[in-house]
């Protein structure tokens, strides 16, 4: 969060240089005789919850319109008061009226736009609380399990992926897919029957659950193919997420009566930048069959 918010950060700490800069230059440090102790301590005290603030916003809030408009209220405000502090230590001569209107102007300029940000929080999150209980009726009114695996179904994916992908736009988040495929699963199926293919998957199913996150949603897409819904996950994060589960499943699963083999298992990533469930799961199955292309290449040239 704090990357692509870097400009803020470096635009403040120019800010409050260039505030003590002038501080400096336009005025003089009083004696520690006329220095008030009680006031340094509640205008730091000030101070300090306003930056507080500022870097609250920073580093919870992702980059959009409502955030800046409660950064900029925020830092005008943390300016008025870093000014008004410096009054405590710096006299300035009575023609210089500059630093005056410094430290008055910004603070109510800043209450009226964090005050308009804050308006514009409240209504981004009455939107994401209605995208939220829908989610939560959903849940309760379809309870799309399959009977094999005790995970969701086809069904159950696209109508939470939509959603998903609805409240990650709004907050500006990353959402990632991750899907898995057993290869050849049939083959398995003919060599060591189908009770033993069910056992396979239910298997797999309980890894994979055991393996994500509690956040993560994992959904049993195809026979043989699982897709797990990764929320505020960049790719970078995910493709580590899917390198582990590829190893932990390599280790814990075997095939019946201890043979060594055993299916082998693709795993691919997508960030997801499509705007419809389905589109989003075309680009995942695209992107498992590239990495099947790209393993079997692997292969023959091995």
């Amino acid at each position: 969060m704090w990357r692509q918010h870097r400009y803020k950060i470096l635009l403040s700490l120019l800010l409050l240089a260039g505030g003590l800069l002038l501080a400096i230059n336009a005025g003089n440090a009083k004696p520690q005789i006329e220095l008030d102790a009680l006031d340094i301590l509640g205008e730091g005290t000030t101070l300090l919850v306003a930056c507080g603030w500022l870097v609250l916003i920073i580093s919870s809030r992702p980059a959009g319109r409502v955030t800046e408009w409660l950064y900029y209220g925020s830092l005008l405000l943390v300016f008025s008061y870093f000014l008004d502090l410096l009054d405590e230590f710096i006299r300035y001569p009575e023609h210089v009226r500059l630093m005056s209107w410094l430290e008055s102007l910004p603070a109510p300029v800043g209450m009226l736009v964090l005050t308009y940000g804050l308006v514009g929080w409240h209504r981004e999150q009455r939107a994401i609380n209605r995208q939220l209980r829908g989610r939560e009726l959903f849940l309760r009114d379809h309870q799309l399990i399959d009977p094999l695996t005790q995970l969701y179904g086809m069904d159950y994916l696209l109508a939470v992926l939509q959603r998903e992908i609805e409240l990650h736009k709004s907050q500006h988040k990353a959402l990632s897919l991750l899907v898995l495929d057993i290869d050849n699963f049939a083959g398995f199926n003919r060599r060591f029957g189908m009770a033993a293919g069910d056992a396979y998957l239910s298997r797999v199913s309980e890894l994979l659950s055991n393996q994500l996150r509690h956040s993560d949603v994992v959904c049993r897409y195809a026979g043989d193919r699982f897709v797990a819904l990764l929320p505020n996950t960049g790719l970078p994060q995910a493709q580590i997420m899917a390198q582990h589960l590829r190893q932990q499943l390599r280790q814990q699963l075997c095939a019946p009566d201890g043979a060594h083999d055993q299916p082998q298992l693709t795993v691919a990533n997508i960030a997801v930048q499509q705007d419809s469930a389905d589109s989003a799961l075309q680009a995942a199955d695209a992107a498992l069959a590239l990495a099947k292309q790209t393993a079997a290449l692997n292969v023959q040239h091995a």
